[in-house]
């Protein structure tokens, strides 16, 4: 029996499944006239709605079976969801890979399956629609299209499910960002309002209409341009014109008001406009504060300075009040420049204690600041490098690979790269940021990353690979075969080899499952060898194997080459460790077509041509075009 394998996007999937909240739930009478009919339309004992969980597929809808669900591991729609298309059985005890399954030699004794994947909305595989009997049955294509228009419904039932969550989360976010606005917008301790082009109050918040003692019906039926003093429209038009000829962003200006009462008051208003999608111009959003009590503190001080004019005995006071505030600023600028020393000590503390090199670099590239990184990974004083050149500290070679970034960075950009340096450690991988200073220069932050790039390399060897038998794996498997398949022309065939090791589970259940690794991985190095340097070989799961054999210039011949030195190199092997063993394998090869196939069609020949060497007795292979 074969247990059905995960897809590549298990967790998306199941994260859909789950969201949808239809697991463990009762029954819907909507689903159960569909199983009903389905059974009923296709002449069938069982029809099921079948969504695969984690380790189980659970029965949304159920007609001639009382379980609600089964072991994800026996299950036919495991195999059915790793399908783009329908999955037909029409004999089961003839298939491969379910005649020995549970739910076939025992309860319900399946001996006819159909399956049509039903998918979400993004097109994740979810569960299926399935119809069993018990007795072997052909099925037509005409049959298979109108089961995958009963599942069409089914479809429909739970992307309407999907919509209903979709709409619902947008509708939540709205009310928060809404709520969020309005209570910015009620709250704000400054004047907030929108305005139309025309200069109308579209809306005003409490502030606004405390400032300028309007009530919000009154300022609502007046414009802007109503209230402002005659002596600042003329600057704040101007303004709005530049905002809407997107001359400018946004604009701020001290400007006046004219109260209710008539009074006057000062703010400053900054204004922006927001536009709409497609770029035409929409309303106004201005943001005002009341500065009345600094322009009266600027108009007292004017006051005071001509009276200062006028009178030589209150100008020697004030003078004296200068005088003193001289040395009070005095003694601040003492303290500035400690604080000052104490921050550039506190700075150097800690850039020389940072795992980096950190520099300063003047516009003629030569160095004026570096920590001492550069003496633990170089050796050199920061005297030593202070008007050194960049270019005579990286060397011809390391220079004109980092030349265009030294340029953008002195051009005002902030650039980052990677690089080798040789230094007192050896040779390290090093990640530099330059970051433009205000003096024309930049600044060097260089990072050691030889651990993390090392870390990285291992990472992306684990996810192609197969850690048993070092072999890829099936992801890098596919990417390859895609690949070749795309290098391949008339003059450079290529073949696909699907290989499963005869009598495995019997060895492994027999003599443990590390004597089973040994026999695996004994059997990737016969493949290796037998492939050589040119050829791919992959490990798909348990005794599954994969080998892709391009260029090919006589597939035929040297597929069959390869076929025999397989088989001849089994025979040979009597003894894996210390047991004796006989081992076998079946090998089923499809050579690609002088047209166009895809990777998924010719894995399916090759498929079908392990099975057909397998049922012809073993120990064989069989080559399909």
């Amino acid at each position: 029996m074969f247990e059905p394998c995960f897809p590549e996007n298990e967790a998306e999937r199941l994260s859909v499944l789950n969201s949808l909240n239809v697991l463990d739930t009762n029954a819907v009478e909507k689903l159960d006239r569909v199983t009903r009919l389905a059974a009923k339309y296709f002449g069938v004992s069982i029809a099921l709605i079948s969504l695969i969980d984690r380790e189980r597929q659970w029965f949304l809808s159920r007609f001639g079976l009382d379980a609600r669900e089964t072991p994800r591991n026996i299950s036919f729609c495991g195999h059915a969801i790793l399908q783009r298309d329908m999955l037909v059985v029409p004999d089961t005890a003839a298939d491969p890979r379910f005649f020995d399954n549970p739910l076939v030699t025992g309860g319900p004794k399946i001996g006819f399956y159909a399956g049509q994947p039903l998918r979400s909305l993004d097109g994740l595989p979810l569960g299926t629609l399935c119809i069993i009997d018990g007795h072997p049955q052909t099925f037509s294509s005409e049959m298979m299209r109108d089961l995958r228009d009963f599942a069409a419904v089914i479809e429909e039932y739970l992307h309407s499910i999907e919509r209903d969550i979709y709409t619902e989360s947008l509708r939540s976010n709205l009310q928060r960002t809404e709520a969020l606005f309005e209570q910015t917008f009620s709250q704000a301790a400054v004047g907030m309002a929108l305005i139309s082009l025309e200069g109308y109050w579209l809306r005003v918040n409490p502030r606004i209409c405390e400032m300028l003692q309007y009530s919000e019906r009154e300022l609502l039926e007046r414009t802007f341009q109503d209230i402002t003093h005659r002596d600042d429209l003329n600057t704040d038009l101007g303004l709005l014109k530049q905002l809407l000829a997107n001359e400018i962003d946004t604009y701020s200006m001290e400007k006046r008001y004219i109260r209710a009462d008539s009074s006057t008051i000062w703010v400053q208003l900054t204004v922006a406009l927001n536009r709409l999608p497609n770029g035409n111009p929409h309303h106004f959003i201005s943001v005002i504060v009341d500065i009345s009590e600094r322009k009266a503190a600027e108009a007292d001080l004017y006051s005071l300075q001509h009276e200062l004019e006028d009178r030589v005995e209150a100008r020697t006071r004030e003078l004296k009040v200068v005088v003193t505030k001289l040395n009070q600023e005095i003694a601040n600028r003492a303290l500035t420049e400690l604080q000052l020393s104490t921050e550039k000590e506190r700075l150097r503390a800690i850039t020389d204690n940072m795992p980096a090199l950190v520099s300063q670099i003047d516009a003629d590239e030569r160095y004026l600041f570096a920590n001492s990184a550069y003496k633990t990974w170089f050796g050199l004083e920061e005297e030593r490098l202070k008007g050194m050149t960049v270019q005579a500290f990286m060397g011809e070679s390391a220079y004109e690979m980092a030349k265009p970034m030294i340029e953008l960075a002195l051009r005002g950009q902030t650039v980052s790269f990677e690089n080798e340096l040789q230094t007192r450690q050896g040779s390290l991988m090093i990640h530099t940021t330059l970051v433009p200073s205000e003096t024309r220069g930049f600044y060097i932050l260089s990072m050691d990353i030889t651990e993390l790039k090392r870390l990285q390399r291992r990472l992306e060897y684990d996810v192609s690979h197969d850690m048993l038998t070092g072999l890829t794996n099936r992801r890098a498997f596919l990417l390859r075969l895609g690949a070749t398949l795309q290098a391949c022309c008339p003059q450079q065939q290529m073949a696909l080899l699907f290989i499963d090791l005869d009598g495995f589970k019997n060895l492994n259940d027999s003599f443990g499952h590390d004597f089973g690794d040994l026999i695996l991985k004994t059997f990737a190095d016969l493949l290796s060898a037998c492939a050589g340097p040119h050829h791919s070989v992959s490990r798909l799961a348990g005794d599954e194997f994969t080998v892709i054999l391009w260029p090919l210039t006589q597939p035929q011949q040297q597929v069959r080459a390869f076929c025999e030195c397989v088989l001849a190199a089994l025979a040979a092997t009597e003894r894996v460790g210390n047991q004796k063993v006989c081992l076998s394998a079946s090998i089923g090869a499809a050579i690609s077509p002088g047209g166009n196939i895809t990777a998924e069609a010719l894995l399916t020949r090759a498929d079908d041509a392990m099975y057909r060497a397998k049922s012809a007795g073993k120990g064989t292979y069989a080559i399909r075009e």
